[in-house]
């Protein structure tokens, strides 16, 4: 999710509802709120100081976008950590991410992506010296330059989906992270400055597809970790006896004897 305090970030008075939602994606982005976790509209009136009508448009909104979901008699719930969810947002990004390769920026937005992207490159070289609080900061700015170049595309639906996509791709990454401890590498955006500065947007659109490729091979590779990790833990706390599944399928043939041809 990009830093709402970013000097580089237009400025704007949200409402009550905005700010919900907000704190709500945020907490749910950096683990704070669990995959799978059951919320209580009242825990979160008083946790925030808002009303109940305010909890209820927010988690609504949050529904929208796939970070919560309700169901009967069983309230709101924070959406799981799946392969389905991870597999949608590689195949989301893969498909509109490119796109930005063909923004056109005036002279003074370019100049602000520049700087975003000095900014990343000093904070991924800090965190490559042994600095790894600076990973933070480098995510930050990756983040806020993608935005800038979302903000420009004047296709107001994809923005949407754009930053929809990258505030889950956050989540899960900060998810399988935790799990394993490996990072997710930094990029360099510089080569895409180059190739948008040089108006080369076919380098810039190979750039951004690298990126995509770079965080579908990572997360998929942790998620098999953390699968495999899951299934050998199982069955030391199964207390389940043993089938003999020979003499389970020799039962089965004989009581359907089409089985046996």
């Amino acid at each position: 999710m990009f830093d709402t305090q970013s000097p580089f970030l237009p400025a704007g008075v949200p409402d009550s509802v905005s700010i919900a939602e907000d704190r709500l994606r945020l907490a749910i982005i950096s683990g704070a709120l669990a995959p799978g976790e059951r919320l209580s509209e009242v825990g979160i009136c008083k946790d925030y100081g808002v009303g109940r009508g305010v909890v209820r448009t927010a988690l609504a909104r949050l529904a929208h976008s796939g970070f919560v979901s309700s169901q009967p008699r069983s309230g709101w719930k924070v959406t799981p950590i799946t392969a389905i969810g991870l597999r949608e947002i590689i195949l989301g990004r893969r498909q509109l991410e490119p796109l930005l390769a063909d923004v056109e920026l005036p002279p003074e937005e370019f100049r602000r992506l520049e700087t975003l992207s000095d900014m990343h490159a000093a904070m991924a070289a800090a965190h490559t010296a042994g600095l790894d609080e600076q990973i933070v900061l480098a995510r930050r700015y990756e983040r806020q330059l993608k935005h800038l170049l979302a903000m420009h595309l004047r296709a107001p639906l994809i923005t949407g989906w754009l930053e929809n996509l990258w505030d889950k791709s956050e989540r899960y990454v900060g998810f399988l992270e935790a799990k394993g401890g490996r990072k997710l590498p930094l990029t360099d955006w510089s080569v895409f400055i180059d190739a948008k500065r040089s108006g080369h947007a076919p380098a810039a659109r190979e750039y951004l597809i690298e990126v995509c490729e770079i965080f579908a091979q990572f997360t998929q590779a942790r998620f098999l970790e953390a699968d495999v990790a899951a299934i050998e833990i199982a069955p030391k706390k199964s207390k389940a006896p043993a089938v003999d599944f020979s003499a389970a399928a020799s039962s089965r043939n004989q009581t359907n004897p089409k089985r046996m041809s």
